[in-house]
C-alpha cells in the first residue's frame, strides 16, 4: 500500500509543499506512511537507487537565437545501454523487438 502512495505522490505532478500538506492530514495521520514529509520520502527513494551512467551538459547556441545559450543534459548513449543490460533489476523487462502497449 505504501509504494501505491509513493507512486502516486511521484508522479502526480504536485509538489513538495503540498505532499507535505497531504501527509499532515487526519486520514494520513491515522494511517502513516513511514516517511514523514516529501523530502524524507525523496531521500529514501534517492538512496535506494542505484547510480547510472554519468550525467553530461553543455552549453548550446542556436544560430536563430545567439543571446540565448540553452543547456544540453545528456547521457551517453552507450554507457546507458550497457547499464540496462548488466543491471539485473531490467533481467527479463526488456524487449528487443517492437512491442505493442496501447491500440485504439
Amino acid at each position: 500500500a505504501e509504494w501505491s502512495l509513493v507512486e502516486w505522490l511521484g508522479t502526480s505532478g504536485i509538489s513538495n509543499s503540498q505532499m507535505d500538506s497531504l501527509l499532515k492530514t487526519k486520514w494520513m495521520q491515522d494511517n502513516p506512511p513511514s516517511f514523514k514529509s516529501a523530502k524524507e520520502m525523496w531521500k529514501r527513494i534517492d538512496d535506494h537507487i542505484e547510480a547510472g551512467p554519468a550525467w553530461h551538459v553543455k552549453e548550446v547556441i542556436f544560430p536563430e537565437a545567439p543571446n540565448e545559450p540553452q543547456i544540453l543534459y545528456y547521457q551517453d548513449i552507450v554507457e546507458c545501454l550497457k547499464y540496462l543490460e548488466q543491471n539485473p533489476a531490467f533481467d527479463g523487462f526488456m524487449n528487443y523487438e517492437p512491442v505493442l502497449l496501447h491500440s485504439d
